[in-house]
This record gives structure tokens, sequence and C-alpha cells, in this order.
């Protein structure tokens, strides 16, 4: 067939694939070109007066206190105002922004509109045989802007319009009650009746005094505390379909174009073409399908694993040995398990880890290089299993939210339930 010919065929045909299947696939949706949903609109709204961030969110109590508590002591740059249930290494990370901030002379501020709760208004929560996680992330706009202390003289500003907040919080589960099979432990805990005058009492500490007739009440309850917070932006579904679709008509324009020009019978050279852009399409799927089995298999290998509090001690570890005075935050993204080997006492992890750190040098504006390291990392293979060595029955300082404790008859923390014993959970660095 003529070469003119053979593009001409092989760019319909891949046109109309493409367009048939985009029919069923995407969503038109031109909300976004709105006046109400313009920048200059998103902007005023951005910035309408209001006594915290996410007062006019319309999202549940509890979910907005939970970003609330970090948005806060950011916007102002006082970490006098940070929450007593916070993760320890997140506490230290948080503290260390507010200090480069100070240094500067500046605010964080972070404008909230148009929030978006996903996929509902509530937490998504899962427990991994030793915590109880819950997660939440709000689709909205933001604006962050980095302003000065005195005249809120704007340094740099970023504007997001498909921005995401998510922000993460976990519990620990005491011993006696991971015998039950439960998602979810203790929220049926949040108010109990007085044993002394019968009143509804909200819990919302480990000791509580009744407001109604004096009464001291302390309870087992592990109350949430804080291990990151996040604001990202993230292109939409439909254009990631799109450009999908787009990367997927050219595969198949290529494959089908070199079909026609070299075989006479259309219908065949169409049908090799198609034959050509599956196997194509099989070469670049097989290899990110057998990489998320292979690091889920290699995820089975570890007793009791959890990648969110794999990424916890490694926040622990970058915050330890991070020594640039100009770092003002950064981020844990992909974890890529590369090896895992068992002895019978210790697990050892080979990953690649990837990442951003944010940096704001004196006067200048802040900006974010990428990294990537290579870490192999140790924990004991059967935590629950070390004994008690007598020592945890001593006040000391809670290594996991920093609180000074006595620990009760199981060996955990009176403020956030973490099990001194767990210390053996943690991941070592080894190099």
């Amino acid at each position: 067939m003529d070469l003119s010919v053979s593009l001409c065929i092989a760019a319909s045909f891949a046109i109309l694939c493409t367009f048939y299947i985009g029919k069923s696939i995407l969503v038109m949706d031109f909300s976004e070109y709105l006046p109400k949903n313009l920048k200059k609109a998103k902007l005023e709204r951005l910035l309408a007066k209001r006594e915290t961030p996410l007062q006019d969110s319309k999202i549940r109590k509890d979910i907005r206190k939970a970003f609330e508590r970090v948005l806060i002591p950011l916007g102002k740059a006082d970490q006098k105002l940070l929450t007593a249930r916070m993760d320890l290494a997140f506490r230290k990370k948080i503290v260390s922004q507010i200090d480069v901030l100070n240094k500067n002379k500046l605010c964080r501020k972070i404008y909230v509109t148009d929030v978006v709760p996903i996929p509902k208004n509530n937490f998504e929560t899962w427990n991994d045989d030793g915590r109880e996680w819950r997660e939440s992330v709000l689709k909205c706009s933001t604006l962050e802007r980095f302003e000065s202390m005195q005249g809120n003289r704007v340094q740099h500003e970023i504007y997001r319009k498909n921005s995401y907040l998510r922000i993460l919080q976990s519990r620990h589960v005491r011993r006696t009650d991971k015998k039950e099979n439960k998602k979810s432990y203790y929220h049926d805990m949040l108010r109990i009746t007085c044993p002394s005058c019968g009143a509804r009492v909200k819990l919302n500490s480990q000791q509580v005094t009744c407001e109604y007739c004096g009464a001291v009440i302390r309870n087992e309850f592990y109350d949430w505390q804080t291990e990151s917070f996040e604001i990202y932006e993230t292109i939409s579904t439909n254009m990631k379909r799109f450009l999908q679709l787009l990367l997927s008509g050219f595969i198949l324009f290529l494959s089908v174009f070199p079909c026609l020009y070299l075989i006479e019978d259309t219908e065949i050279s169409l049908a090799a073409g198609v034959g050509a852009a599956i196997l194509a399409f099989g070469t670049i799927v097989t290899p990110i399908i057998c990489g998320k089995v292979k690091q889920d298999n290699l995820a089975k290998k570890i007793v009791g694993y959890s990648e969110n509090y794999l990424r916890s001690c490694l926040n622990e570890y970058f915050s330890k040995n991070e020594n640039d005075n100009d770092l003002l935050d950064f981020s844990i993204g992909t974890i890529k398990l590369l090896k895992v080997s068992n002895t019978d006492e210790i697990t050892t992890v080979k990953s690649e880890v990837y990442g951003t750190k944010t940096f704001l040098p004196e006067n200048k504006k802040p900006f974010t290089k990428k990294f990537k390291k290579k870490l192999t990392m140790q924990r004991a293979r059967y935590p629950e299993k070390r004994k008690s060595d007598g020592e945890f029955f001593v006040e000391k300082e809670c290594p996991s939210c920093g609180a000074t404790f006595l620990p009760d008859e199981n060996g955990c923390c009176s403020y956030c339930g973490y099990s001194l014993h767990g210390d053996s959970e943690k991941w070592k660095i080894k190099s």
C-alpha cells in the first residue's frame, strides 16, 4: 500500500478507536470554566476573612480539627499551638519547620476553599495488628503563602487549583484488645456514663473530671495522634485518562502503520496491526504488574508489616540526620522494597526511598529538590516476643508521643498506648 495512504488509514483508525473508547471512560465537565471557578474568583474566596482555615468547609468537626491542629501553628509560626497528640518524629519535623520560619521572620499560611471530601465526609480507617490508622484526604483549592510576621508582606505564594490536603493519624491498640479482629477498636468509647452521678462524660484525655459531680474518671482509651500532613497537587482523573488514551492511540498508530504499508490485504494488515498493538501494551503493562506483585510478596515476608509505620521510622531517621539549616520540610514518597531476608531473630530489608526536600534560604524563595536513597533497615522479626526487663515501670519519656508517663501493667504509655515492648518494632537504619 502507498505510504501516504497507509499513513492516512492508520491515523484514521487510531483516532476512531481512541474516540470510541474515550466516549465510555471520559466525563466531559466544563464547570471549571465557569466564572465562579476561575482563578480570580477562587482567590477572592481563599482570602475571605475567617477565624480558622477550614471554618466554612462544611466538613465533620473531627476532620476539621485534625487538619487545623497543623494548619494553625504553621500559619502563626508558633510551636506552642501544637497539639499534645502528635507522633514524636512528626512533632520534631513541624517544630524544625517553625524554627526555620521564625529565623526568616515568616509565617506559612495555607488558605483553603471549595473543599470536597474524598470519597465521603469521613475518615478511612484500618488496622495492622498493632495500630489502628485513619486517613482523610480533602480535594480543594489552596493558596500557600509565606508572609512576613509584621506587615503581612508576601515573600512567596503557591496557588493550587486542584489541591489535596492529607492527614494521617494512628493510635496503638492494647494487647488485650488485639485478640478481637476488628476494624475499629475504640470508636464506641468517646462518651461513657459517669459511675458517680450517671451523667454522660466525653473522653478527650486519659483522665477527665465529670463537670456535674466532680468525679475523676481515669480511662484506658487511647486517643489519635497525628503521624503525617501533606499538601500536594495532581492532575485530574479525566486528564490522566486522556493522556493514557493519547499514548494508547499513538502506540496503535505505530503498530498499524507498518502493517498497512508492508501487507497488501487491508483486513489482514489491520488485524496484524491490532495484534502488534496488544503485544506492545502487554510489554509495557507486564513489568508494572510484576513489580506490584513482587512488592506484595516481599511485604508478606515481613511479620506485621506496615508501610505507614515504616514511613514514621524513616521520618525520624531523616529528621535526626539532616543538618541543613535551610531545610523547611521533607516528605517520603514511594518506598520500593528490593530485598527482604529473615533470620530467627532479625528481619533485614533493602529498599529504595524516593522523596522531596523543601528549602527556605534567608531572604529567598523556597525551592524543592527530589531525592532517592538506597537504605538497608533492620528490625526484630517477632517484636511481640521481647521480654520485659523491669525498667519499663520507671517514669520516662514516651518514644512515640513524647509524654512523660508511668507505663501501665502491659508496659504501655498511659497517654498514647505505645508499647515499650514495641521498641523492637522500630526500623533501624543499618546503612
